[in-house]
This record gives structure tokens, C-alpha cells and sequence, in this order.
């Protein structure tokens, strides 16, 4: 099944990040080979299905005072930057945008909400 492959595959060592808007579910996690990667479902599908997109090889900057960590990654000539922004007060909330640039240097952006992963995939 897709469950074992995506969420409890010996190979994924954390996972970094997990939000979503009333379209999409998205997922970055960090394979035990260090690889960066993104796994984005589509509202109507399961998050048990497989991913509509996943994309590999994904680069992580941080700002120094770690309040802002982007993952960066290349699908065909799209650039995806998630930018997840920790809030700076004690339960405050964190944010994450997702900044999609085509290859015309088109942008679009969507605001995103943290999500509880799920207490079967813990």
C-alpha cells in the first residue's frame, strides 16, 4: 500500500513539515540519505492514496535567528519555494506560503495552515 511506501518507510527520518489549504495536503520530509522531499495531495484524494506530486531533492535555507526555513525545489521549469515563518510568540501560530514561479517568471502564491499529523502516522 501507499501508507507504507509514503508514510512509514524506513528510508523517511523526520518529517519537517505538514499543512494544507481547502485544495491541497502537502508533506516535506527528510529522508535517512538527507534527500529534502515534498509530497502534496489534492483535497479529494486520501492522504493513505499515492501523492498527486512529489518532488525530490529539495534545498533548505534557514534565516539565522531560525525564524524563517525555506525549502526550495525544481519540478520541469517551475521553481516551489515553501516558506514556513515560526511565529515569535509562545503557542503562536506558524505560517507557510507556497511561492510557485514558472518558467515566464510567472508567481503564485497560497497561503497555508500547520496541520496535526495524524495520531496513526506518529
Amino acid at each position: 500500500t501507499y501508507l507504507a511506501i509514503f508514510w512509514r518507510a524506513p528510508n523517511i527520518e523526520s518529517i519537517l513539515a505538514y499543512f494544507g489549504d481547502g485544495q491541497f495536503t502537502v508533506r516535506i520530509d527528510k529522508l535517512r540519505s538527507g534527500e529534502i522531499r515534498y509530497l502534496c495531495w489534492h483535497k479529494s484524494n486520501s492522504i493513505l492514496a499515492k501523492p498527486n506530486l512529489i518532488l525530490r531533492h529539495g534545498k533548505v535555507n534557514e534565516t539565522p535567528n531560525g525564524e524563517v526555513t525555506e525549502f526550495i525545489f525544481h519540478h520541469n521549469e517551475s521553481t516551489f519555494i515553501v516558506e514556513h515563518i515560526v511565529s515569535k510568540m509562545e503557542g503562536g501560530a506558524n505560517y507557510f506560503f507556497i511561492e510557485v514561479t514558472d518558467n515566464q517568471q510567472k508567481k503564485s502564491t497560497w497561503k497555508m495552515n500547520q496541520m496535526p499529523i495524524p495520531k496513526y502516522f506518529q
